[in-house]
């Protein structure tokens, strides 16, 4: 009898890892509601090598826009910028660009879908009973299924974490809002750079990409403080940097509690945002993601047991998981820097800002996939 694995949850987290136990000789069951994915996302070197130990790479390049190089600027009250860096990418050398989130999840769905080993299920997971091994499904529907390994990817508010972890509350939750565009704004961005303009009221992420096959500007706006509303069109900063009407979308990351960091329990093991919700200032949530799968991928094939593959994930790679979310936490608190730190940081990145890149940068851009 082949084993068998549940997976709660589609999305990239979801999808990237039925494939990959499908392809190791599991009867897969997936619960996928099949709620779109919003806008665009960056790929680093570091994805871009999961994705092509995940899936044929020629499939993605119709769907990717390469940059040249990160520009980090100050925008002051006034509307007026100053560049702080410009870090070129060597596209030679190094895949660096975005990927519209729908095209990303709708090629690793195809590819799972190709092996004959795997369920489908068009609802979503409302509750998990534990008996001993075996746990109880509850779907929407009011559907009991019998399961005995899960993997949860259904994000960080989903019902496999709330399994493992409990409430959890004391980790806190930020608000992070994203936004695409066809138009134009009054600020010009060139097709082959990303933007990371500091201001005032928050940072803003600013790149090019390809949405239904047409260009186009996806935005993302972390606010300086807590707040819980979406940046206002008609602010001054705003009215320059963003075109019209345009609608924002909510996601979170975490700040999780250190204190009660575990990602599996009794057969339940998360992956994705259910694990950790990565925090968003070195753009490393959907890349670790796909990172986690191609992992994944190589412990099975080395040895092919759910429980040996949890252990050897929290020994090796969960430890750099954790690197990087509280790498990318600090990074943050230096962006929503103000007054006089303000001020220090402009300076420092106006001498140093390239070297200080390629020192964060390239530890979280090299891979272990191949290590």
């Amino acid at each position: 009898m082949k084993n068998q694995v549940t997976i709660i949850g589609g999305g990239l987290a979801g999808w990237a890892n039925a494939s990959v136990f499908a392809e190791n000789g599991y009867q897969v069951n997936i619960y996928d509601k099949q709620s779109q994915n919003f806008g665009s996302q960056q790929i680093s070197p570091n994805g871009w090598l999961a994705l092509a130990n995940l899936i044929d790479i020629k499939k993605i390049k119709p769907y990717f826009e390469p940059f040249n190089n990160i520009q980090i600027k100050y925008m002051d009250n006034n509307q007026k910028l100053e560049l702080l860096s410009n870090f070129n990418v060597d596209n030679k050398t190094t895949n660096y660009g975005s990927i519209e989130r729908n095209s990303i999840v709708k090629l690793l769905k195809e590819n799972a879908l190709k092996n004959k080993s795997i369920t489908t299920h068009n609802s979503y997971v409302e509750h998990i009973v534990s008996n001993n091994e075996t746990k109880e499904i509850i779907d929407d529907n009011g559907n009991i299924f019998l399961a005995k390994s899960i993997i949860g990817a259904d994000s960080i508010n989903g019902i496999s974490r709330k399994f493992v972890i409990g409430s959890d509350t004391k980790s806190k939750q930020k608000k992070i809002f994203r936004a695409f565009s066809f138009k134009t704004s009054s600020y010009q961005l060139a097709r082959n750079s990303l933007q990371l303009i500091i201001t005032s009221i928050g940072h803003f992420v600013i790149y090019p990409t390809i949405i239904d096959k047409k260009n186009a500007t996806n935005y993302i706006f972390v606010p300086a403080d807590d707040k819980s509303t979406p940046p206002v069109i008609h602010d001054k900063i705003l009215s320059y940097l963003i075109p019209d009407n345009i609608n924002w979308d909510t996601t979170f990351s975490t700040n999780p509690n250190e204190e009660n960091n575990t990602i599996h329990r009794n057969g339940v093991f998360l992956v994705g945002d259910a694990s950790i919700a990565m925090p968003p200032h070195i753009a490393q949530a959907g890349n670790q993601t796909l990172e986690d799968a191609a992992f994944i991928k190589k412990c099975l094939q080395e040895n092919n047991d759910f429980k040996q593959m949890i252990s050897m994930f929290i020994k090796q790679r969960y430890i750099k998981r954790n690197i990087i979310s509280k790498k990318s936490r600090s990074i943050g608190k230096i962006l929503s820097a103000q007054k006089l730190m303000g001020h220090f940081r402009n300076l420092t990145l106006k001498s140093y800002g390239n070297d200080i890149l390629e020192t964060v940068l390239n530890p979280i851009w090299t891979s272990e996939i191949n290590e």
